[in-house]
């Protein structure tokens, strides 16, 4: 990743309003070429120069980021401008934030495409896709494709996150994305973690200006020579803040500058000062013009700031404000914009508050909707109960439409104006809880510190917030609104503290302690309701932390049998019940019931377990055989957990793309998910996080063939002393990867020591005992481990020189195996009883069971196993290829996966779909796999796959 750093000038930043969605949506601008150059643009070579080079990249098809980060003030817009202002054939999308518009949903989104609106509820992998989509139709004629998305800091949560989606899919696109925003103003964790660990990134950090660049843009604004003693002085004085500068030599003139003191300049704090002067030097009306804009927001439409300004005719004052360099004239009249955001906040900053809150309450009679009862809020004179419940009913709609992040800031503001304390505390409350169902961890947490008074349900808030987040104080949170909580009269408080404490007593590795707190909330709710629904779906995770996850799917008994008919809000219900079948091997009903939820939510439809969700879908699909889908599902759930920032969801997440990458043998990939595990598991170190980062790191050791490696992953599991609840077999699946590497070590008493403790750990399940049919094992739920516990027993005689124990033990793994629908576990179990009957000399036998397993693990692209079963074969005198089928083909993996789906019949559209990528990535992995297999049709391509 490059990065290209200067020393910039500090931060310049004025107080400004609060204020969602004021004047409606932004303005929207498309092109196919940009504007020319702006005027008085100096320096900013090396930067152009770079901007140069990566737009260079993406025309051949390697799509770039570019981010841009300065002080307020510092020349950001100005230089995106001046690229922009350069390209002579680039479909340009330019998109800017808003800070009175941070809350309207998907208000950046809505500017890449006239005339669209996207509902506030729109999940933003949905909304991901359709910009996906739209950089592919803009590609259509050959152009590279420039999105530039200026003032990232104050882009409204649902649009960021649906940009950071596509941006993440890019692959073979032709696509150049130029983001900037303030030093220090990324806030976003998923932001942070794309811009400092994606390859394609590129960082760039913009300084002042230098005393020479000062002189130069004094020229060409016409305003003379700058000396060089006044360019020093200017520069030494602002720090080279562009705005700044430029301010000054308007204010003061090139006279001034080169004779005045440092005394007699501004101080750069001041800059406000400048821009009111500016403002005092023009008429009255024009003033009031301004101050009427300023309250309206960064943009407004002419007629409605001359209604707030009570000008009947304001052309004149548009003329003044636009000739002192104010305000602008939109490309869609009459829509009218601050020349910068700051000079809009030094003017609303200099309203006193009378006229403040006069013109707010005039902006109230202008516009509608939510943008009304925010100015109704701002032009307030304090408590005002009635206002307040308006929000409040304003809020619940809102929640109903399902833009969570409105509701809250409704609830927040209606909070703002309770009189009693209790409506305060209790409105804040309702906020917070809307934000952690929204995955908005930081903000939930933002509004829980500004509560003030203690409750028991402030403590079960903020327990939960705790459990998400992986804070140590969780259980003693939940316990404290446990044990405050009035059974009488706050049974729902009771209920949701004793859920919690289950599930983080399910990931702390005390799943009988959860089970006696998921009684409690069962106990505590009544039959039908949400709540009972929500003790059910805890009571459910902990049956299965126990061991017990038949009883764990027959407490979700309530839900339909077909995951289309479950209600819309038992989702969370249903993901669960999703889970426990991927625990007891049910692997098509647990597709079947996550890829419901996963549909639910790609509409918007908030939940408490999106990424466990995606990430037990992927371990579904992977254990399935369905790898390519496997990893997709994979990838987007680490996006949504880096989203979120939960560390359990992240170690999952990551886990899960390992899994596939480590068995594929592609280890750098793997290595740097199992990196990320272990980050995650460090944040969060409770069994269940430690027990998941174990379990890919065993898994990519095992697949390079690192037998020591193994048993240094598994050990931080075996270090918490909670390996009951950390190696439950059908979560956990590392016990078995632990025994071939203490057997493949020659430490067989540890690892007859290790397959006792993993028999233990099988409910119901006595592989000693004689007469346990396929059927009986498949109906304890647990077929996987049966078959591998047996599979290891079965090499453990085979290393003690024991065949006929050996032959027992594979014999029992063949009587499970119908019952474990899991092509990789039939490949481990052929390779290896394969290599028993090739020791045996029974050579017939073993080069059945070795070619069986090349078969699979070609199907399944497991290069390591694939290429260690060749091996085997080979000593065997039978030639094996060992290369996988994307290999034999010549293909890489994207494009087999491609190709798989084309040759399905299913369309590029669909094909991207399902890859979550745009059609553009289809097409180029597409026309590759032709060109490679000297095809040209998809029929040919489907007979060769098949």
């Amino acid at each position: 990743m490059a990065t290209v750093t200067w020393e910039s000038p500090p931060q310049l930043c004025l107080a400004t309003a609060d204020l969602p969605g004021a004047s409606g949506h932004p303005l929207r601008r498309w092109s196919t070429t940009a504007t020319s150059t702006p005027a008085g643009f100096v320096g900013r070579q090396s930067e152009l120069r770079i901007l140069g080079d990566r737009l260079a990249a993406a025309e051949l098809g390697h799509p770039q980021v570019v981010y841009v980060e300065g002080e307020a003030g510092g020349g950001k817009s100005t230089l995106l401008s001046a690229f922009l202002g350069s390209l002579s054939n680039a479909a340009v999308l330019e998109v800017s934030g808003d800070e009175a518009e941070t809350l309207l949903s998907y208000g950046i989104i809505d500017q890449l495409e006239p005339g669209t609106f996207t509902e506030p509820g729109t999940d933003p992998m949905a909304a991901g896709a359709r910009l996906l989509d739209l950089l592919d139709r803009r590609q259509a004629d050959g152009q590279v494709v420039v999105l530039a998305l200026d003032d990232l800091q104050w882009a409204d949560r649902p649009s960021s996150r649906a940009v950071l989606f596509a941006l993440r899919r890019l692959r073979a696109d032709k696509v150049l994305a130029v983001v900037s925003t303030r030093v220090g103003g990324l806030a976003d964790p998923g932001w942070a973690r794309f811009l400092s660990g994606d390859s394609r990134v590129t960082r760039i950090r913009l300084g002042g200006l230098s005393a020479g660049e000062l002189t130069a843009l004094a020229s060409a604004l016409g305003l003379g020579v700058l000396s060089a003693r006044g360019a020093a002085r200017l520069a030494a004085h602002t720090e080279g803040n562009a705005l700044y500068c430029r301010a000054l030599l308007d204010e003061i003139g090139i006279a001034g500058l080169s004779a005045a003191t440092d005394r007699g300049l501004p101080a750069p704090r001041d800059l406000s000062a400048v821009i009111l002067a500016r403002v005092a030097s023009l008429p009255a009306s024009a003033q009031s013009f301004l101050a009427a804009a300023s309250v309206l927001g960064q943009h407004a439409p002419m007629p409605a700031i001359a209604s707030v300004a009570r000008l009947a005719d304001a052309h004149g004052e548009v003329d003044a404000a636009v000739a002192a360099g104010l305000l602008t004239e939109g490309a869609s009249a009459p829509e009218l914009t601050f020349t910068h955001p700051l000079y809009r906040a030094a003017i609303y900053a200099d309203l006193s508050p009378t006229s403040r809150r006069e013109l707010h309450a005039r902006a109230a009679q202008t516009v509608a909707g939510r943008a009304r009862l925010a100015h109704r809020a701002a032009a307030s004179m304090g408590p005002d109960e009635a206002l307040a419940g308006e929000l409040e009913a304003s809020a619940l709609t809102t929640v109903a439409s399902g833009d969570l992040g409105g509701a809250a800031w409704a609830l927040e503001q209606a909070a703002a104006l309770s009189p009693a304390a209790q409506d305060r505390e209790r409105r804040l409350l309702d906020a917070a809880v809307i934000l952690l169902n929204a995955a908005d961890t930081t903000a939930a947490a933002r509004v829980l510190a500004s509560c003030q008074v203690s409750s028991a349900r402030r403590d079960a808030v903020t327990g939960l917030l705790g459990v998400f987040t992986g804070s140590p104080n969780a259980e003693g949170s939940l316990l404290a609104a446990w044990q405050a909580h009035d059974p009488e009269t706050e049974r729902e408080i009771g209920a949701r503290a004793a859920t919690s404490l289950t599930n983080w007593m399910v990931i702390s590795g005390r799943p009988e302690e959860a089970l006696n707190w998921a009684d409690r909330a069962v106990g505590g709710t009544v039959p039908g309701s949400t709540l009972r629904a929500m003790a059910r779906t805890g009571q459910a995770y902990a049956f299965a932390a126990a061991g017990r996850s038949p009883e764990g799917l027959a407490a979700l008994g309530f839900l339909p049998g077909s995951g289309n008919e479950v209600s819309i809000s038992e989702t969370d219900a249903l993901i669960m019940r999703g889970m426990l079948k991927v625990y007891v091997d049910d692997l098509p009903g647990a597709i079947a019931d996550l890829g419901v939820a996963t549909a639910r939510l790609g509409t918007g439809l908030p939940s408490s377990y999106p990424g466990p969700c995606l990430s037990h879908l992927s371990d579904a699909q992977f254990r399935r055989g369905d790898w390519d889908a496997a990893l997709t599902h994979a990838q987007l759930a680490t996006a949504l957990a880096q989203d979120t920032d939960r560390p359990l969801d992240l170690a999952r997440a990551h886990a899960r793309a390992a899994q596939v990458l480590a068995c594929r043998g592609q280890w750098p990939a793997a290595q740097a998910h199992v990196n990320a595990a272990r980050a995650a598991a460090e944040r969060l170190p409770l069994v269940y996080a430690v027990a998941t980062a174990a379990t890919a790191a065993a898994a990519l050791a095992h697949a390079r063939g690192d037998l020591a490696g193994v048993l240094r992953a598994t050990e931080p599991v075996r270090a918490t002393g909670l390996v009951d609840a950390g190696g439950r077999p059908g979560i956990f699946d590392w016990r078995a990867i632990e025994a071939d590497a203490l057997i493949g070590l020659g430490r067989l008493d540890d690892a007859e020591t290790m397959l006792d403790e993993f028999e233990a750990a099988i409910p119901r399940l006595g592989l000693g005992s004689a007469g346990l049919g396929s059927a009986r094992l498949a109906s304890a739920g647990l077929a996987s481990a049966g078959l591998a516990l047996a599979r290891c027993r079965g090499n453990l005689a085979a290393a003690l020189g024991d065949a006929t124990g050996a032959e027992a033990a594979f014999t029992r793994a063949r009587e499970i195996e119908p019952g474990v629908p899991m092509p990789f576990e039939h490949a481990r179990l052929s390779l290896d009883d394969g290599r028993r009957l090739a020791a045996a000399q029974d050579r017939p036998a073993a080069v059945a069971q070795l070619e069986k397993a090349h078969r699979l693990f070609s199907d399944l692209g497991a290069d390591p196993y694939l290429q260690a079963c060749a091996a085997e074969l080979a000593t065997l005198q039978v030639t094996a290829t060992t290369a996988s089928p994307a290999e034999l083909l010549g293909l890489s993996r994207a494009e087999l996966a491609v190709a798989r789906l084309v040759a399905t019949g299913l369309t590029n559209k669909e094909v991207a779909s399902e890859l979550y990528v745009s059609v553009k990535t289809v097409e180029y992995h597409l026309r590759n796999s032709y060109i490679k297999l000297d095809i040209t049709s998809r029929r040919a391509l489907a007979a060769l796959l098949h």
